[in-house]
């Protein structure tokens, strides 16, 4: 017969009249707290970045024409570039098209594209979506830790793209054309962003943007 301190660790079940009901397991209380962390975070993150959202005005940016990503694939294929003039045909678009903004993370970034705005990894993805629709081969990467030309340090993502044996990491908000190498040095590994990892880093970005924006009053 179990020692009455090892009771705990048994489950009590189909008690008799008159008997002690079952007692609650350990693990019992951890589930609870992980589901209410869970729905907390489901619930909140939106909640918290509704009011930002909200000060975006709907719809696209009222200075530019509707373009979706496949159109911006074929309008650049017309204009008859090809290998790396291609791609920073496909680069200047997206980085004249795309306003930095922190107040429309929850858009997909073919979304984001079409109204004109979004933020690093937003910009990424859309670049990268063009680029694979022109038959160039790219990818999103990031790193958490980069210093960039101010002298700040943030994460940050960008694409990494390879035309024939030579590959190269080009970016629409910090990067050296001439040269054509990115103007921000990564500080920590730079990593390729798996589906699991992109949903987390699109449902955290939210909150993430929006409480910069709470904070400095700006989509910078």
């Amino acid at each position: 017969m179990p020692h009455r301190s090892q009771i705990s660790s048994f489950t009590l079940c189909g008690n008799k009249p008159g008997e002690r009901q079952g007692v609650i397991y350990p693990n019992m209380k951890i589930t609870k707290v992980v589901l209410i962390s869970a729905a907390t975070i489901i619930v909140g993150v939106p909640l918290y970045a509704l009011p930002a959202t909200l000060t975006l005005p709907g719809g696209s940016r009222p200075d530019i024409a509707r373009l979706t990503i496949p159109q911006a694939a074929q309008q650049l294929r017309a204009g008859g570039k090809t290998g790396w003039d291609l791609v920073e045909a496909a680069r200047v678009l997206v980085a004249t098209r795309m306003q930095y903004s922190r107040r429309n993370s929850f858009d997909s970034a073919a979304k984001a594209f079409e109204r004109g705005y979004g933020y690093c990894t937003q910009q990424a993805y859309a670049l990268t979506h063009i680029l694979l629709q022109l038959g160039i081969r790219a990818e999103v990467v990031q790193a958490f830790r980069n210093r960039f030309p101010d002298g700040t340090v943030g994460s940050h993502a960008w694409v990494r793209v390879q035309v024939g044996l030579e590959t190269r990491d080009i970016d629409t908000l910090f990067y050296d054309s001439q040269s054509g190498e990115l103007a921000f040095t990564p500080l920590s590994r730079v990593t390729y962003i798996g589906p699991l990892f992109k949903l987390v880093a699109w449902w955290g970005a939210s909150a993430v943007n929006a409480h910069r924006y709470y904070v400095t009053g700006k989509d910078e």
